[in-house]
């Protein structure tokens, strides 16, 4: 009798048992999984209220663009982005409200002029998004605050 005969169902139990486990332990230590992800903005480090609360009543998301003081070119285009991706919402339009507001000061430097904010009803800026130079990459910048805004509306719909 052949030696590898009387151990081969075990080795090969054993292997699939351990090399996932294993690749795991490699992918984690070769920095090649990103922990957090999912989300395509960038979530705020610090607490930045951009706008006043709204009444309990009213749980809207708010997509705020804070333009430059004078705007042009790629500038006057950007609310009809905005537009456009709360269109995409479909039946949720109107859980977005959209606004523009002027650069503020005292942020340290984490929201600057150009950028999108995802507002929660609080006046609280949880997700930053810088807008593309190239209108050619709006398409693709557009989905990426819809599906974020989708993923928050989902979570919202669970809590309430």
């Amino acid at each position: 009798m052949n030696p590898w005969r009387r151990w081969r169902v075990p080795v090969l139990f054993a292997l699939v048992i351990l090399l996932p486990v294993l690749l795991a332990a490699l992918t984690l230590k070769q920095g090649w999984y990103e922990a957090g992800t999912r989300s395509k903005g960038v979530w705020m480090n610090q607490e930045i209220y951009l706008l006043p609360p709204l009444p309990s009543h009213q749980s809207k998301w708010r997509l705020v663009y804070l333009a430059a003081r004078e705007c042009e070119g790629l500038c006057r285009q950007v609310p009809e982005l905005m537009a456009r991706i709360q269109t995409a919402l479909g039946r949720n339009l109107d859980k977005l409200e959209l606004v523009q507001l002027p650069p503020r000061s005292g942020t340290d430097g984490e929201v600057r002029v150009g950028d999108m904010l995802l507002v929660d009803s609080q006046g609280l800026a949880i997700l930053r998004y810088e807008v593309p130079a190239s209108t050619a990459q709006w398409p693709l910048f557009g989905k990426s605050v819809l599906s974020d805004l989708q993923q928050l509306l989902k979570y919202q719909r669970g809590v309430q």
